[in-house]
């Protein structure tokens, strides 16, 4: 675990009060968007600190105490907050240009937001994935196109509507077995409860506050889609990952700032990377239907980032956008009506980029390390705030 100096302390108060301050400006003074669950949250989704934000009456203010603040963290003692603060104010004043009314292009605001590669994933790896995807089907018996192969694998997998909730509620139950036993015994006292809505531009969502798991019940699951959503949203997830950051913020070994989730920052990345690797993290994924189900959520999470590519960047119509979820990801219309959404939201539309170029980051560091030092990898990931650059400095 990074250790803190008293500096990096200080300054994460005054960090915290600039970002709620932020955030008090954005909502007052963007209206209402047509995606009421992403206008609840605003550009600081959760806050865990007691923090009074700064009062701004201009973005200009903002980005003048960002770029002072900015100045103020190169005297960090510990190179990987230094790193890590350079990333992430960065990003907010990306942020801060954009709120202001800035016409910003879209591979700049992926860039400048998340610090990630901004590039759209090229045919050939899209090309592996459909080939590897369709080996594993084949494998598991099934015949035809590829299209009619998943098809087929999604039928045979399938959970019944009426089941969805007992199912979800049993796998939250097993997930979070499995990450007491090997990676947090804090989270024995945790409990989630799950909840089907409806009309919600999302699959899955982690509400940590209220302790619960929302999913879209206008979408269908296979039995291992809901598995990695589990582990995705709480068990070894976002919850599991809150939990701990709150924890130490509570107990003062934490700087203020790991109390706070920001939309479209350097540390947006890592925290769905860390979700998307939760299969990984508790030893699950042994099934061959696990491993045709994570090769399948890989060609899901590269379509949403391209399809937005396509539409932001390439200034593709929303009808070629679909026509793609639907060919390169066998996307049914409901799901592809609901990535749409998501990746057509003004707010939301680069933050599509950190679920796999996270996944990438996350995946990278965690092969590079031994068996022997996984529990010490772990309290390095969930217990530090990181970029998508700065998780490769573990070790």
């Amino acid at each position: 675990m990074v250790k803190h100096d008293p500096l990096d302390m200080r300054l994460s108060r005054e960090y915290c009060r600039i970002v709620l301050g932020m955030d008090k400006l954005y909502r007052e003074g963007h209206g209402s968007t047509n995606e009421a669950s992403f206008d609840r949250e605003g550009l600081v989704p959760i806050n865990l600190t007691d923090e009074t934000p700064h009062l701004y009456e201009s973005w200009e203010q903002v980005r003048q105490d960002l770029i002072g603040l900015r100045k103020r963290y190169l005297a960090v003692e510990n190179e990987l907050r230094r790193n890590y603060m350079q990333q992430q104010i960065g990003s907010l004043l990306a942020l801060a240009e954009w709120c202001s009314g800035r016409d910003i292009p879209f591979r700049e605001k992926v860039r400048g937001f998340l610090y990630v590669n901004e590039n759209p994933v090229p045919r050939s790896e899209r090309s592996r994935l459909h080939q590897k995807l369709d080996d594993l089907l084949s494998w598991r018996g099934f015949r035809g196109s590829l299209q009619e192969k998943v098809a087929a694998w999604e039928e045979a997998r399938r959970v019944p509507h009426d089941e969805l909730e007992s199912v979800v509620k049993e796998l939250l139950d097993q997930a979070k077995e499995q990450v007491v036993r090997h990676l947090f015994p804090q989270m024995a006292d945790i409990e989630v409860t799950p909840e089907i809505v409806h009309g919600v531009p999302y699959q899955a969502y982690c509400d940590y506050v209220n302790s619960k798991m929302y999913l879209n019940g206008d979408l269908s699951y296979t039995y291992e889609a809901l598995r990695h959503l589990v582990t995705h949203e709480c068990f070894p997830g976002h919850t599991t990952h809150m939990r701990i950051r709150e924890l130490g913020v509570k107990a003062g070994t934490l700087p203020l700032d790991a109390g706070l989730v920001i939309t479209n920052t350097a540390s947006s990345p890592v925290f769905e990377g860390i979700a998307d690797n939760g299969m990984r993290f508790i030893q699950w994924g042994t099934t061959p239907d696990d491993e045709i189900y994570e090769v399948y959520q890989q060609i899901r999470s590269i379509s949403g980032l391209n399809a937005a590519h396509m539409i932001h960047a390439e200034h593709k119509t929303l009808e070629e956008a679909r026509a793609f979820l639907r060919e390169f990801a066998f996307g049914q219309e409901s799901w592809i009506a609901s990535r749409l959404r998501f990746i057509t939201h003004s707010l939301r539309a680069p933050f599509i980029y950190s679920y796999w170029r996270g996944n990438e980051a996350v995946h990278e560091a965690y092969r590079r390390v031994p068996k022997e030092e996984r529990t010490q990898f772990y309290q390095f990931l969930y217990a530090n705030m990181l970029s998508a650059d700065t998780v490769k400095q573990y070790g």
